[in-house]
C-alpha cells in the first residue's frame, strides 16, 4: 500500500511547527472551522500535485511574516521508503526526493499519489468544460507519463497553430504539417481519455449504489467531436479540421479538437446538472473519487491516499457508515471534520484535534 508515515510542516499556513505520525488506514483531523484542518489536507495534497487545490498563488501557503514554508514526509510506496521535501519561498518552489534535488516537477509527482474530495468538487457538474477536462487530465496524467507527454505536446502544437493562424501571410504547406502533427497527437490524447472514462464508468456506478442505497444508474460520457467508437476516427478528425479551416483562419484560432471536448455525468440517462439534488451530487462525486482510487490501484498495483475534506457534515449517519464501510482496507484515508459522531467503524483510526494551528493526537 501507499502510506504517508510521517508529516512535518514548518510555517505552512497557520501550522508553525508540526510533526505527525499516522495510522495505516483512517486518520481524522477534528476541530472547529478555521483552526487548520484543511491546511493539513492541503499540505498532503501539495506533496502529490506540487500545488495548492485552494489558491493559484503558492506564496499564500507561507505563514505570515516568514520567508518560506516547508513540507516534509516519510512515505512508503511500492514497498520502498522515500523521504520527500517541498519548500515554498518568495523565489519559487524547491523539491527533493531522498535528499536529492529534483529539477523537473514531473519527476517529483507520483511518489505521493492523492485523490482528494473537497466541497468545491460539487461545482464539477456545472462548471465550464475546460475545468472538467483539467480534472480528468490531471488524474489521467498521474497514471500515465505517456499521456502527460502527449497532452503537453498537443497543447504546444495547438498554441503554435493558433499563433501561426494569426500571421498575415500563411504558408499552406506549413499549416498542413502543423495540423497533421496536431491531429496525430490528438488521436492519442482522445483515445486515452475515452478509455479512461470507459474504465471508470462501471466502478462509479457500483460505488454510487453502495453508498447511496439508491437504484439509480450513474454514467460518464466523453463528449467528442468525432465518433471514437469508429476505427478510423483519425480520418474523421482530419475532415473536421478541413471543414473548419476557413473559420480558423478568419478568427486566428483552432475551433475544433481535443481542447474543446467535455465529460458529462449522467443520472438515469439525464445530465446530473439537470436532475440531481445537492445530496445526490455529493454522493456521485464521492463515488467518482472512490472509483478513481480503485482504478489507480488496478493500474499501478497500489491504492493512492484518499483525502476527504469536510465531507461528513452534509451526510446522514447511514451514509457516513456506508462510506466508511466502502473504503478499501488497503487504502490510507485522511478525513477533516467538525463532528466526530460519524466514527461508527471497527477500522483502525487515529484522531488529531486541531486548535489554532496546534495539533493534539487523541486516539
Amino acid at each position: 500500500m501507499m502510506k504517508l508515515k510521517e508529516l512535518s510542516l514548518r510555517q505552512f499556513r497557520n501550522l508553525h511547527n508540526v510533526k505527525l505520525g499516522f495510522s495505516e488506514h483512517i486518520n481524522v483531523f477534528y476541530g472547529e472551522n478555521g483552526q487548520g484542518k484543511t491546511n493539513l489536507i492541503e499540505a498532503i495534497v501539495f506533496l502529490s500535485s506540487a500545488r495548492s487545490f485552494r489558491v493559484r498563488n503558492d506564496k499564500v501557503l507561507i505563514q505570515d511574516n516568514f520567508e518560506f514554508g516547508r513540507v516534509e514526509a516519510e512515505m512508503l510506496s511500492n514497498g520502498q521508503d522515500y523521504s520527500l521535501l517541498a519548500v515554498i519561498s518568495q523565489e519559487g518552489k524547491y523539491f527533493e526526493v531522498n535528499q536529492q534535488a529534483i529539477a523537473r516537477l514531473s519527476d517529483f509527482i507520483g511518489y505521493c499519489n492523492v485523490v482528494l474530495f473537497n466541497p468545491d468538487d460539487l461545482n464539477l457538474f456545472t462548471t465550464s468544460p475546460g475545468v472538467r477536462r483539467r480534472e480528468f487530465d490531471y488524474e489521467l496524467g498521474k497514471l500515465s507519463k505517456t499521456y502527460l507527454q502527449d497532452l503537453n505536446r498537443a497543447q504546444h502544437l495547438l498554441k503554435e497553430r493558433n499563433s501561426y493562424l494569426k500571421e498575415n501571410e500563411i504558408d499552406d504547406l506549413y499549416l498542413e504539417i502543423l495540423t497533421n502533427n496536431l491531429i496525430d497527437v490528438s488521436v492519442s490524447v482522445m483515445t486515452s481519455r475515452n478509455e479512461f472514462i470507459a474504465a471508470l464508468n462501471p466502478v462509479v456506478n457500483e460505488y454510487f449504489k453502495i453508498i447511496s442505497g439508491m437504484d439509480i444508474d450513474i454514467s460518464l460520457q466523453y463528449e467528442s467531436a468525432v465518433n471514437l467508437k469508429e476505427n478510423h476516427f483519425k480520418e474523421e478528425l482530419s475532415r473536421i479540421y478541413a471543414s473548419s479551416l476557413q473559420r480558423d483562419r478568419q478568427f486566428g484560432m483552432t475551433h475544433r479538437g481535443f481542447h474543446r471536448e467535455d465529460i458529462i455525468f449522467y443520472m438515469n440517462g439525464k445530465p446530473v446538472s439537470d436532475v440531481a439534488s445537492q445530496g445526490q451530487r455529493r454522493l456521485i462525486i464521492l463515488a467518482y473519487k472512490i472509483a478513481l482510487t480503485k482504478l489507480i490501484a488496478k493500474l499501478s498495483g497500489q491504492y493512492p491516499i484518499l483525502c476527504l475534506d469536510d465531507l461528513f457534515s452534509e451526510l446522514d449517519s447511514q451514509r457516513r457508515y456506508q462510506v466508511l464501510k466502502a473504503l478499501p482496507e488497503d487504502m490510507q484515508v485522511f478525513i477533516s471534520t467538525t463532528d466526530l459522531s460519524f466514527l461508527e467503524t471497527n477500522k483502525p483510526l487515529r484522531i488529531f484535534e486541531i486548535k489554532n494551528g496546534e495539533v493534539y493526537q487523541g486516539g
